[in-house]
């Protein structure tokens, strides 16, 4: 629906944008070498774009710090949640003094040399790096930056410290998304014996102890995260049993009833459409394995961060995982990512974290 314009536009530019009646849509970002040739960010017409989003970047971090004052509880936030801040392809996360940006929009990216010289002119002593995905960064037309070097940092989350390689690993370099479940786990583990599978840094099974868990034990595939777990857990004076293994294999192995509460955050295992057969069924046999083996009455927390599934369809998996387990299952709760990370009413896909409560009744 996009009339090419009758002089070439520069890949990037700001653009108004109006319909076949000439009424404003808005404005956002134009790009004719992509899919998506427009990228809309705001329902006006945008004359200034700098001070657009250096007004829509305040406004952002007065939201994490003098509304949700997440500064209280925890060094590691999301300042940027993509088209739920207005920032088509951005994520910008806080982990303690290191700011992470990951940018897949050429015409966010022009702009991110202001918000860098805003940062540092708010938090003199911030550092600052940048992440590309190189697909991405070919797609758009981006300048390459090259793999930045990851800076150590130490994360406070609710009491809890974590060593975290900042531009590093998996996403920024932690999930923030999960804190407030990681808190929930806390919450309920008090007297439960806890399996927390795809543990990557140990979060979860480290909320479980300090919430007074009879037992608790840590399991990835990644031998880095098995370290990390393992240094985090000493780091915070825990007590815990962590494995390097496969979740599949674990759950195959385990003993029927070893366990009243299982947390299950595995990988994006759905990237994109062409992909959605093939990872639901990974997320079902995983389900399915976890349903089998709690004890009745028992909790699974089980969590999908594929932004492809929405969650009609994480639902009916697990209703699906539930019939194969033979194991009569309600949810006790739908949950996602904290206030942080904002969801776009008009822009769903922001809303990639779907996490559900599941108790096992029979």
């Amino acid at each position: 629906m996009v009339r090419k314009p009758e002089k070439p536009i520069p890949a990037g530019s700001v653009v108004h944008v109006r319909d076949k009646d000439q009424r404003l849509i808005g404005s956002g970002f134009y790009n004719p070498r992509t899919d998506l040739a427009l990228r809309l960010f705001s329902g006006l017409a945008i004359e200034d774009p700098k001070a657009h989003f250096l007004a829509a970047f305040a406004e952002a971090l007065e939201l994490r710090e003098q509304v949700l004052h997440l500064p209280e509880v925890t060094n590691a936030y999301r300042i940027v949640h993509s088209e739920g801040d207005g920032f088509p392809g951005l994520i910008l996360d806080r982990l303690g003094d290191a700011f992470v940006a990951q940018v897949n929009v050429l015409g966010t990216f022009l702009q991110m040399e202001h918000i860098g010289e805003f940062l540092r002119e708010r938090h003199p002593r911030c550092r600052l790096v940048m992440l590309q995905d190189e697909e991405m960064a070919a797609r758009e037309g981006m300048e390459r930056i090259g793999a930045p070097q990851p800076i150590a940092v130490e994360v406070k989350e609710h009491g809890l410290r974590y060593a975290v390689q900042a531009g590093g690993g998996h996403k920024t370099g932690f999930f923030a998304d999960q804190r407030d479940n990681r808190k929930l786990v806390r919450e309920l583990a008090r007297g439960r014996s806890v399996l927390d599978l795809c543990c990557n840094s140990g979060g979860f099974a480290m909320n479980a102890v300090a919430g007074g868990a009879k037992s608790v034990h840590a399991a990835d595939l990644d031998e880095e995260m098995v370290e990390q777990t393992t240094d985090n857990a000493a780091r915070n004076g825990l007590k815990m049993r962590v494995e390097h293994a496969d979740a599949f294999d674990l759950l195959r192995d385990l003993r029927p009833g070893a366990h009243d509460l299982i947390v299950l955050d595995p990988p994006k295992w759905v990237k994109s459409r062409d992909e959605m057969e093939q990872g639901l069924g990974r997320y079902r046999d995983l389900n399915r394995l976890a349903l089998e083996k709690v004890r009745r009455g028992g909790l699974v927390l089980t969590c999908s961060c594929s932004g492809s599934v929405d969650e009609h369809v994480f639902l009916r998996m697990l209703d699906e995982a539930g019939v194969q387990a033979g194991r009569g299952t309600r949810v006790l709760a739908l949950r996602g990512a904290g206030p942080d990370h904002p969801i776009a009413l008009d822009c769903q896909q922001t809303r990639y974290l779907k996490v559900a409560l599941l108790q096992v009744r029979e």
